[in-house]
């Protein structure tokens, strides 16, 4: 009976905690473009508190914090931070103005005003927050429960519209305007600027939110010429026919000059005024709760099985439209309608996370029905089962890819048309028959005997080439005189193999080659001879329903005789068997090879080279589709030790501080 108690306490106690964490992923409002959730509590572990306590105070972290008058012990527990719970970033846009937000969880209210002390004394904001102003532009406002940090930052674009920047009083000038006489200032009343700034574009409030209503811009009281120009006619304007008196009188200059720089000065103190209203109302907003948070549906996608840290991008296509210039004049010009730009992609999600001694950088994408149907059609093909032999022990390095070349043939015309058709302009209706001409025309089922798509690219060490170059010998006259001359250089060696069962168009291609002089065939290979701008020669052989091109003939030679290779590398063997796309190098195989190559890293990067033997394979595959979701990820194995990979790295800056 205890035990069933005890169980169901701890359950309660984890469903707390859930709930808890869950909280403040409610704080993020549902437009939000891109989100960062930081889990903290993993961080730490994986990070090893004590390593991570070091680290700070190395950094004099603590030792600042102590001159603000608080007293932590050296210990990030003492910080006032909730270091049991996931913090978040994420950041918002409107037509005039961004903003961005980082929330993190307190433990101890009073332990993180002491932190902030020096920035100021707190005031009462809003909600039963508090409110420390930090640099211009942004705000820390906090609880006993969390602290949230909010910046905002103008859009560069928002005042070029002539209609927007008079609505707020803003003045376009340039520095070759008439000069004016700057004793007399534009006069902005305090009140009018009050009242301006107070404006919100639409894009800012939710709708039935009470929004103020825009007044009336400043009146702008337009300065006296500058005597200087008192007898120019009031009709012609400035231009560089000016009398070369007037030209040269430093006075004009320093007119203009200044006149510039006020109206500058008065732009931008508007444009100030503006983001700190924005910024206060945005705040006032957030805090209380009158926005619509981020949906149920992408919460969990923030957090089901957060590692690390998961960067979330709840709509693609969005964030790509906004982040091209569409509404510039030579789109405009082209005809090109951003508005119907599709890619087919939904939501994007990066993570950082730590298996042991292994460091992975996993990324996925989400796709709309059409999108995932094509592209499980593209890699539907798997690597030729005859691609293993050739990953061996020697393999320093190789790259796979697998797709099918006639389901890309033929549904790429269709493809391109569907997603990309809103970026032809006025030519829209004329590409999309060329693009069906293409698939007409293309015979996608021969090309795909030919080359079905599946190739890998492996680099086996190295090879000293003997290389013929040009040098020269001079006479006690300084005349020249070219001497052929041979020099031998270690490169690395490679074979580039694909599938192709009917090789008849390469074997003719090549014969012809042989015939016109180009090339040679030696034991069944295809030799071509280095040539100008190329330092090794080339060598093609077809085996099977393999074609192989290499720089290394004596590989080739084992191959075409069946020869045994080397043992094979499984981890590169699983790597390729496992994805639709690998690629990986053994780190530990690399300062070898460069000290073969005679490649020297320079004395800051000896000891990083050294410490390679001690790392395993970095690697970057993709499984293609995943239920509607492409893949890929990004992994490299570092040295082993107790506390895995996170606490490695910790390791290494430490050892550079102490430097």
């Amino acid at each position: 009976m205890k035990s069933k108690i005890l169980l169901t306490g701890l359950a309660c106690f984890s469903l707390m905690g859930s709930v808890k964490s869950q909280d403040l992923i409610t704080l993020i409002p549902e437009d939000a473009e891109v989100i960062a959730a930081f889990n903290i509590k993993e961080i730490v572990q994986k990070a090893n508190a004590n390593k991570l306590n070091e680290l700070l105070q190395k950094a004099g972290l603590f030792k600042k914090i102590e001159k603000s008058g608080a007293s932590v012990g050296n210990d990030i527990k003492n910080l006032g931070i909730d270091l049991s719970q996931t913090a978040y970033f994420y950041n918002r846009k409107t037509d005039s103005v961004s903003f961005l937000e980082f929330i993190f969880p307190l433990s101890n209210k009073g332990q993180f005003e002491k932190l902030i002390h020096d920035a100021g004394e707190p005031k009462s904001f809003a909600n039963g927050y508090s409110s420390i102003g930090m640099k211009a532009g942004s705000i820390l406002v906090y609880n006993d429960r969390v602290a949230r940090f909010i910046s905002s930052t103008m859009s560069t674009t928002f005042f070029e519209d002539e209609a927007v920047a008079n609505r707020y009083g803003i003045k376009k000038v340039s520095y070759v305007a008439p000069a004016t006489d700057v004793s007399h200032e534009l006069d902005y009343p305090t009140a009018a600027v009050d009242s301006a700034v107070a404006v919100v574009d639409s894009a800012t409030w939710e709708e039935g939110e009470k929004v103020l209503e825009p007044p009336t811009p400043p009146a702008i009281v337009e300065s006296v010429p500058d005597t200087v120009l008192a007898n120019a006619e009031a009709d012609v304007p400035m231009t560089v026919d000016i009398a070369p008196a007037e030209v040269q009188d430093p006075s004009y200059y320093d007119s203009l000059y200044t006149s510039y720089e006020n109206q500058n000065r008065k732009n931008d103190s508007i444009r100030n005024a503006l983001r700190d209203k924005w910024l206060n109302g945005e705040a006032t907003r957030l805090l209380s709760a009158s926005y619509k948070p981020l949906s149920i549906s992408d919460q969990g996608k923030v957090l089901k099985n957060l590692g690390l840290v998961r960067l979330y991008v709840p709509r693609v296509e969005e964030l790509y439209r906004g982040l091209m210039p569409y509404k510039t004049i030579p789109y405009l010009y082209m005809g090109i309608n951003m508005d119907k730009f599709k890619t087919g992609y939904k939501d994007g999600m990066l993570d950082l996370l730590q298996d042991g001694d292994v460091l992975r950088l996993k990324g996925s994408m989400g796709l709309d029905k059409d999108l995932v149907e094509m592209s499980k059609r593209l890699y539907a093909r798997k690597p030729n089962g005859k691609f293993r032999k050739y990953l061996t022990e020697k393999t320093l390095g190789f790259f796979n890819v697998n797709i099918n070349s006639e389901a890309y043939l033929r549904d790429m015309p269709a493809y391109t048309a569907k997603y990309y058709g809103g970026l032809l302009g006025p030519q829209q209706d004329l590409i999309e028959w060329g693009l069906m001409a293409l698939e007409v025309a293309l015979d996608e089922k021969a090309i795909a005997q030919v080359m079905p798509g599946d190739h890998l690219f492996v680099v086996n060490g190295l090879r000293k080439f003997r290389k013929e170059y040009i040098d020269y010998s001079y006479d006690d006259d300084y005349n020249a005189t070219e001497v052929k001359k041979t020099k031998d250089e270690t490169l690395p060696v490679f074979i580039w193999m694909f599938t192709s069962k009917d090789q008849r168009l390469f074997r003719k291609g090549l014969d012809l080659a042989v015939a016109k002089t180009l090339g040679k065939v030696q034991d069944g290979i295809y030799a071509f001879s280095s040539k100008k701008g190329m330092d090794f020669p080339m060598y093609v052989l077809l085996k099977e329903d393999l074609v192989m091109v290499s720089n290394d003939s004596l590989a080739l030679h084992d191959i075409r005789q069946n020869k045994s290779m080397a043992p094979a590398n499984k981890d590169f063997i699983k790597l390729m068997k496992q994805n639709k796309m690998s690629a990986a190098i053994d780190l530990q195989k690399l300062p070898a090879m460069l000290k073969e190559m005679g490649v020297s890293p320079g004395r800051q990067w000896e000891q990083t080279m050294a410490q390679l033997n001690q790392y395993g394979s970095t690697a970057i595959t993709s499984k293609g589709i995943v239920a509607d979701r492409m893949e890929a990820e990004i992994s490299t194995k570092l040295p082993q030790t107790k506390d895995g990979a996170i606490s490695y790295m910790i390791d290494q800056i430490l050892k550079e501080i102490s430097k």
